[in-house]
């Protein structure tokens, strides 16, 4: 705790943080606490730091990682880190796990929580959490990234703790589609599904649960001499599914299109609003510096965008009602 600078007393800040988590908590239904690793007890300054994520920690001897913005920028910052570069699907932090490797060993990395409240026997309980796959790194010429078809969500009535860095031997009651590589590099990609609750269930822990003759794997990029894959992970939502009915979580009227792309840098951006939105467009270099930020009007469709960006790879946002709602590539090829 002690990169925290308050001046207030250390039990008063503690207790300041645990209420914020739970108004949070209140208001959305969702029983993980800190679920897109916005809270930290200090900015990330190495790897292996998820414990800064209070109150996420990892339950094996793996070196699970935190990056967030207020960290070293191309070390453990976001968008640019260690192990590649991707904005967080919401807000500034997100926690990042080995899933594979490496070459002499089932080496795996793992997040896992308490929940904010025990689940009840024969309650549906509606999953969700947001995977990118890390498809490049500092590291790419020593190791081949690769990518798998399956990361899950295991609920469990007590905490699973190892001393060793092997998966863990359970079988996760939420998984990603069985055949379908996660190796979008681009779009955070939603792993989701409805749990009974058999009660009593109060832990979640996120990973690859399986070893490495059982995991399906390919190669993204950079082949070297040592396979592993790693995968960035926000957003984790539990909630019981009776108290979504009649609301909506999908945002599917926000659309944001640009063409064309590539373009020399006028474009034009076609994208739907619900009345009464705020809608930002942000343009970010590969570097993660800000280049342009457009207000979107709601009550237009369509508007022409003129920039003096350089030729290279730029990454934009769509962010409605200070959530993001879009990420993706433009890439700018002067004429």
């Amino acid at each position: 705790m002690k990169g925290l600078s308050y001046s207030l007393p250390m039990k008063k800040v503690f207790f300041t943080f645990l209420f914020a988590c739970l108004l949070i908590t209140t208001k959305s239904q969702n029983l993980v606490p800190n679920y897109s690793f916005e809270y930290k007890t200090q900015c990330p300054d190495n790897p292996g730091q998820i414990g800064y994520a209070y109150p996420w920690y990892s339950p094996t001897m793996g070196s699970t990682d935190y990056f967030h913005s207020c960290g070293i920028s191309g070390y453990v910052g976001v968008p640019s880190n260690v192990w590649g570069y991707q904005f967080a699907r919401t807000g500034n932090g997100y926690a990042e796990i080995g899933v594979y490797g490496s070459s002499t060993s089932s080496i795996r990395e793992y997040i896992q929580v308490q929940l904010s409240d025990t689940l009840v026997a024969g309650n549906q309980y509606c999953i969700k959490f947001h995977i990118n796959h890390a498809g490049s790194s500092a590291f790419t010429t020593s190791y081949t990234p690769i990518a798998i078809t399956e990361i899950g969500l295991l609920f469990s009535t007590n905490p699973i703790i190892t001393t060793n860095t092997l998966p863990l031997s359970y079988s996760p009651q939420i998984v990603s589609p069985a055949g379908v590589y996660l190796n979008d590099t681009t779009q955070w990609v939603e792993i989701s599904g409805i749990y009974t609750a058999s009660g009593g269930e109060r832990f979640i822990t996120i990973g690859n649960f399986k070893d490495d003759i059982s995991t399906d794997t390919i190669t993204v990029a950079n082949p070297g001499f040592d396979p592993q894959g790693y995968y960035y992970v926000d957003d984790v939502s539990v909630i019981d599914c009776d108290s979504l009915v009649g609301i909506s979580e999908n945002r599917d009227n926000d659309v944001l299109k640009i063409f064309p792309n590539p373009n020399n840098g006028n474009m034009t951006l076609t994208y739907t609003l619900n009345q009464d939105d705020e809608g930002i467009m942000k343009i970010y270099d590969a570097a993660g510096k800000l280049s342009q930020e457009i207000i979107l009007d709601s009550n237009r469709k369509q508007i022409e965008i003129a920039t003096n960006l350089s030729n290279g790879i730029y990454f934009y946002q769509l962010i409605v009602n200070d959530k993001l709602s879009k990420s993706d590539k433009i890439v700018i090829i002067n004429k």
